[in-house]
């Protein structure tokens, strides 16, 4: 497996990928993806996907979001997507590290991320609300809604995590 920059040539892959991790929820997905692009709010150089014998089998997106109050924007890690015949062999992390590292090196102080505490702790995602972030209204759940701190030395706003219109619908 390698992780890289995605392509416009893999749009396709990247778009079916998920469609199928995601089940029933995968046109939705898909449509977030697409509008994150349109919209200006995703990253290219924080796009990546995990390729298999020359297949995509997986993709990650880094987006901006906002903080109430601040004209700052920081970044959060979605979607993450593995096609389900090739989940549970590190392709995610894979594609998490990579987004961990990218955003590092762009020097970007914050990744937020929506998801399960048990997959993204093992990353250094924490709780974000116990650091003073707590979650958009549309987040499902206060305790997925994490955040890994990149610069501790970073002078950080704080308040209540805004999400671009994508995931607002």
């Amino acid at each position: 497996m390698i992780v890289r920059l995605a392509r416009e040539d893999d749009d396709a892959a990247i778009l079916d990928v998920h469609r199928r991790a995601f089940g029933d929820e995968g046109e939705e997905v898909v449509r977030i993806v697409q509008e994150l692009r349109a919209g200006g709010y995703a990253v290219p150089e924080l796009a990546f996907v995990a390729e298999v014998d020359g297949r995509v089998v997986g993709s990650v997106l880094s987006s901006w979001v906002g903080l109430e109050g601040a004209e700052r924007r920081f970044l959060q890690l979605s979607p993450l997507g593995v096609l389900p015949e090739h989940q549970r062999r590190g392709h995610g992390g894979a594609l998490v590290r990579a987004s961990l590292d990218g955003a590092g090196a762009r020097r970007e102080p914050l990744l937020f991320v929506e998801g399960n505490p048990a997959y993204y702790g093992r990353f250094g995602f924490v709780r974000a609300d116990e650091l003073g972030w707590p979650p958009p209204p549309e987040a499902l759940f206060d305790w997925a809604f994490q955040v890994a701190v990149l610069d501790e030395r970073a002078d950080l706003p704080r308040g209540r995590v805004v999400y671009p219109p994508p995931f607002r619908h």
